[in-house]
């Protein structure tokens, strides 16, 4: 008796081994990106990401500007992979944000200037949720305001990755 349980747990062991689903592949291939990101250290807007093996650098910018107000942020951000899966990366970065305010004020005729850096390292989680889109989540160490602040930070960045031609 003990023999036939020990067979017949075999033999569905076995099926359940065999009968396991093949998943199409879902790596996105691409060198280019193009989306939003937001955070102190990577900056914040229009979003364009290029990556090389393992490499990726991506450049944020948001230009703003009234008859009173003047500001620009801008980031410059790189990416290195430490682990790649089907649906997932985990990297590290290095972020870089430069961040510049001009205010007018017509009543006191008085003209403010704010600028600083924003610097930080992290890790971070590339979430693929669609075919050719990724949902970047990052945190890690920041100095802010040229270092005059050290705290904790977070990103976060939408991607559109564009498909190569040649894949």
């Amino acid at each position: 008796m003990k023999k036939q349980i020990l067979i017949i747990t075999l033999m569905l062991l076995s099926t359940v081994i065999f009968a396991q689903k093949i998943e199409k592949e879902t790596k996105i291939e691409s060198n280019h990106a193009v989306g939003v990101a937001g955070g102190p250290t990577i900056g914040c807007g229009l979003a364009y990401q290029y990556t090389y093996s393992k490499y990726s650098a991506q450049i944020t910018f948001l230009p703003y500007k009234n008859t009173n107000k003047e500001m620009y942020c801008i980031g410059l951000s790189f990416y290195y992979t430490l682990s790649q899966g089907r649906k997932t990366r985990l990297f590290l970065y290095q972020g870089n944000h430069y961040y510049y305010n001009k205010s007018k004020y017509d009543y006191l005729s008085t003209i403010t200037i704010d600028a600083y850096n924003n610097n930080s390292l992290g890790i971070g989680f590339d979430f693929t949720i669609f075919d050719n889109v990724s949902l970047n989540i990052m945190t890690g160490y920041a100095g802010y305001e040229n270092f005059t602040q050290l705290n904790l930070t977070g990103e976060i960045s939408l991607l559109y990755h564009i498909p190569s031609k040649n894949k």
